[in-house]
């Protein structure tokens, strides 16, 4: 007999709060996320003003949502090498590759959500938790590989939160300079940094 399947299938209320996070995702490609009205969200996912405040209860709390399918994005291109031990340059590379691909799209409202000084009460509210959040997976790894004594001496959640920033600061760049950086050069630079930061070591000493 075949195993019965518990997984739900998406019912029109997660279609529609779903809706409104990928309307949250292209009206931020092109507007402040300060400046863009609950009624433009709404309008954007084809549902009334009301119904907006049936899913969410403010734009802080769609923004959160907004960023936490950001952060799972984040971990699945990550995954090949957060699941692997040691340095492992190659899976390193490929997420990052994936990471950038990812920012030169939402890279506006992504500089905003992590970047951006002073972004404006809408998403301080959310920042430093999603920070948080965001680094999680990461200093589980490092914790895995410091405990086979293969990074440098240091706190894991704090040696996470300098990779993602570096990482977040480098795409903001390059979406902010397109085309000011060769992509190949800033992707080999950019992951022989993180493991150096976290291992101590060039890819080639090992």
């Amino acid at each position: 007999m075949p195993a019965v399947k518990s997984r739900r299938a998406p019912t029109k209320g997660d279609q529609r709060e779903q809706a409104l996070v990928d309307a949250a995702r292209a009206v931020f490609r092109d507007k402040s996320i300060s400046q863009v009205t609950v009624d433009e969200l709404a309008g954007a996912a084809g549902i009334a003003r009301s119904g907006f405040y049936f899913y969410f209860e403010s734009k802080q709390a769609l923004l959160a949502a907004l960023v936490d399918q950001n952060i799972a994005e984040a971990d699945l291109e990550m995954a090949e090498w957060l699941a692997s031990d040691g340095l492992d340059r190659g899976a390193l590379r490929r997420g990052l590759a994936a990471g950038l691909a990812r920012w030169k799209v939402d890279g506006r409202w992504l500089r905003e959500a992590f970047i951006t000084p002073d972004p404006g009460p809408d998403v301080l509210q959310v920042r430093d938790r999603m920070i948080d959040q965001g680094c999680s997976a990461f200093a589980a790894r490092i914790r895995r590989d410091a405990r086979a004594g293969l990074t440098v001496d240091g706190p894991a959640d704090l040696l996470a939160k300098m990779a993602v920033h570096l990482r977040s600061t480098m795409f903001a760049d390059v979406y902010a300079n397109p085309g000011a950086a060769d992509e190949d050069a800033l992707l080999d630079t950019l992951t022989d940094a993180i493991l150096r930061l976290v291992y101590g070591v060039t890819p080639g000493a090992r």
